[in-house]
This record gives C-alpha cells, structure tokens and sequence, in this order.
C-alpha cells in the first residue's frame, strides 16, 4: 500500500528519526516522503501515486507562532484517511479556532503515557510518548473526542472526513508503533467507505 508521510519538521534531524521509526512501524508498506513546503511534490504524489492514506508529522514548529509549518489545502480536499500526529494534528484545530489551542507555561512537557484506545480502533492499554508545548483543549463538533486527559484532548477522530488526530507520537514506541499503525490502515484506509 502506498503511503504519503508530509514531514512538518524544520530540524533535519527530528526528520530523519521520524523516518526512519515510520518506515519500522509501517514496515510492508511503500511510503512516499514529502516536506510540507514541497506544494507540487505532494500535489503530483496525490494525483500520480494512488496514495492510500497521509500520515502528517509532528514538528518542532509552534501552531500559534508567526513562522510555522503549513498543510497544503490539496492534503484537506483529498478525501484520503489522515493520521495527524501531535502539530499536524494541532494545525488542523489551530485553523477551525485558534482559542482552542494552548500552551503549557513551564515549556516542553516530555512524559510516557500508558492508554487504550477504543475508537476507531481497539488498541489494549499501551505505552506512548508525548512531548510538546501546545495542546488541544477543544475540536469542532466534526471531531468526536476518544481520549482525554483533564482538559487536554489527546485522540479525536473526524469519521466523515476519516481525519484521526493524536496528540502522542505513535512512531516513538517500537513496541507499540507497528500495532497501532496497522490498526490505522486496516481501520480507517482498508475498511473505508464499507
């Protein structure tokens, strides 16, 4: 199955370990690697590939900082399964309402989380790595809410546009990564539209 994987990072570095624990929790599968900026790179992989499904990344970029990461409009108006992991899923919030986004206000928060997730996928309690500076605190009515944290929302899925946001970093955890990840594409790519 082709998939297309848009790098929001800046640093290099953070891209290059987003890469290469996609490529082991995605293992099987083709995944095509576009950076954000790259407009007509993702326009002519959307067109020409016979993508399945985007995964969109975390960043070291600030949703509500002047200088950030954007996703091309073509990603939104694909009608492709999206997964937006952390900012990618924070950028989508950000546009619908920028007050339903905020910052903690001592920094980074880096912590390991253990949780199930029951929707759209089961998922057994598992450990998983957050780490970010922005958190959702509400989503349009579009997105119902599958897991929450006091008055952070951590999973949200959109069934109509099958947009599925977390708020961890799903690719960090070997142990984890390869399940959740083949729950996502049987789930929301494979089952799609049935």
């Amino acid at each position: 199955m082709r998939l297309l994987a848009v790098n929001m990072y800046k640093d290099i570095s953070e891209f290059k370990k987003f890469k290469k624990n996609i490529l082991y929790g995605l293992s099987g599968n083709k995944v095509i690697f576009k950076k954000w900026d790259d407009t007509k790179g993702i326009e002519d992989t959307l067109e020409k590939k016979k993508i399945r499904g985007i995964i969109l990344s975390g960043s070291d970029y600030f949703v509500k900082k002047k200088d950030h990461a954007i996703i091309d409009p073509c990603i939104i108006n694909s009608n492709i399964p999206i997964l937006a992991i952390c900012y990618g899923f924070q950028y989508f919030i950000y546009q619908y309402k920028k007050s339903y986004i905020k910052s903690f206000t001592n920094g980074y928060n880096k912590y390991f989380v253990s949780l199930s997730i029951p929707r759209p996928f089961y998922i057994p309690k598992s450990r998983y790595y957050l780490i970010h500076k922005d958190y959702i605190e509400k989503v349009p009515k579009t997105f119902k809410i599958i897991k929450k944290f006091k008055n952070k929302i951590i999973i949200a899925y959109n069934r109509d546009k099958n947009i599925l946001g977390v708020q961890f970093h799903p690719e960090k955890n070997k142990d984890t990564s390869r399940a959740f990840f083949n729950m996502w594409i049987n789930t929301c790519i494979l089952q799609q539209g049935k």
